[in-house]
């Protein structure tokens, strides 16, 4: 939820709430302002009732309407206030809601109670046309107010989403140097200060680190290829003995994977620092069906069968050179750790009890499945796409490639899950491709 959001959702809750407490003490005031009033007019007919009994106290003490009503009392009696009902004169059967005043006067040493009613209902109605006016107009004007308080918040606030466009643009690898405008707001303009100075420092911090990676991609590899060429001028001289050549192969071997180490991290670094920004639409079809036949004689000389369900014309949105990496690590891993005997005829005729094992290559519009016979993980599941990690069987491995399929993935949010089957004798890695 947005910032401007939530400011509306709690501006609109409080609003309702303000409402309500508004309207129902605005009800309850005009209420208890009219009673007031209709009260006075009670206390106002007591005292002309007085007057009327001290100017002609022998004059009846009812009249035609029996209101006011005029008791000769002996004992003197607080003024009282009650609500009450009649029915009405008309209508037998409608009560009316009338107000009723008992009050004792004193005439010539005579004690009288008047009893006064005033109906109500005439009351209640003006009390419940102003009250409805009333409420109407301060909802109204809460609904002003709630709308003109979230258009100025979205004008306040249109400088911070501009910034948060801006910096979501901003790309380390460019040369184009992003410049953050300065606001008459503080905390904006302070913001936006901050930003620049932060970008600035990312940007010297990447080039350097991009500016290291290169120069130690070309300053390691040509030592490397100098000291290879030099192993391979050595294995072919004559006068090296037989010990001689075993430790110059291993030296040979181990400069390999020196070699090859060196280029998969320098591969990890670059994908890290996102130094693969090319992306274009890549044919996944056509390089998993390119990198299949180029590893098809290494199924064999494995005796693994390859089995292929390939759906035309799948594309993705990544960089090329990364696809490629992405599609030949996952090949090489199932080459390298497939081999497993497989007993079943699931395939019909083209897997047999004759063949050792096989590699399933399955390509969807939504999915890329590679599937091989195995063995089971001598570590962790959870361990399988961390850096180093690698089966003591193989030592020659670096124990990177599937750190790379992994780290690919996250790079193009694409979702990466395995599983292994005990009673198939297969892994399964799937890569989901509906970006």
């Amino acid at each position: 939820m947005s910032l401007l959001s939530q400011t509306a959702r709690y501006l609109l809750i409080t609003a309702l709430a303000i409402a309500l407490v508004g309207a129902v003490g605005f009800y309850t005031l005009i209420h208890r302002k009219i009673r007031h009033e209709v009260d006075e007019i009670l206390t106002a007919q007591v005292k002309q009732t007085a007057l009327r009994l001290q100017k002609n106290p022998f004059a009846p003490l009812v009249d035609w309407d029996n209101n006011p009503r005029i008791e000769r009392v002996t004992f003197s009696q607080k003024p009282t206030f009650t609500d009450t009902t009649i029915l009405d004169s008309l209508d037998s059967h409608k009560p009316i809601p009338i107000r009723q005043l008992q009050e004792t006067v004193s005439v010539s040493g005579q004690l009288y109670l008047v009893t006064i009613q005033q109906p109500y209902y005439e009351f209640n109605e003006l009390t419940r046309e102003l009250s409805v006016g009333v409420i109407i107009g301060f909802l109204i004007l809460v609904a002003l107010s709630v709308v003109g308080g979230l258009s100025l918040s979205r004008q306040l606030w249109e400088p911070f989403y501009a910034t948060i466009n801006q910096l979501g643009s901003v790309r380390l690898d460019s040369g184009v140097e992003p410049v953050f405008p300065e606001n008459q707001i503080r905390e904006f303009g302070l913001l936006n200060r901050s930003l620049g100075e932060l970008t600035q420092k990312l940007r010297r911090q990447f080039s350097l680190q991009k500016q290291f990676t290169e120069n130690a991609s070309h300053e390691l590899q040509t030592p490397l290829a100098v000291a290879s060429a030099e192993l391979d001028f050595l294995l072919q001289s004559k006068h090296l003995t037989e010990s001689d050549y075993a430790h110059l192969q291993r030296a040979t071997d181990a400069l390999g994977r020196l070699s090859h180490l060196n280029r998969s991290l320098l591969l990890l670094t670059q994908v890290e620092n996102n130094q693969f920004a090319n992306d274009e639409s890549v044919n996944v079809s056509e390089l998993v069906n390119q990198y299949a036949d180029e590893y098809t004689p290494f199924f064999q000389h494995k005796n693994m069968a390859v089995i292929r369900e390939m759906a035309p014309d799948v594309s993705l949105t990544m960089n090329r050179q990364l696809a490629v990496v992405l599609i030949t690590n996952l090949l090489k891993n199932a080459v390298r750790h497939g081999g497993a005997r497989y007993e079943s005829a699931r395939y019909g005729d083209v897997i047999t009890g004759e063949t050792d094992s096989y590699i399933n290559v399955e390509l969807t519009a939504h999915a890329l499945t590679i599937q091989n016979t195995g063995e089971p993980l001598p570590f962790a599941t959870s361990q399988l796409f961390n850096r180093f990690v690698k089966n003591p069987a193989r030592p020659d491995s670096t124990g990177l490639g599937l750190a790379l399929v992994k780290q690919i993935c996250d790079r193009y949010h694409l979702p990466l899950t395995y599983q292994y089957d005990a009673k198939k004798g297969t892994h399964e890695f799937k890569i989901g491709l509906l970006q």
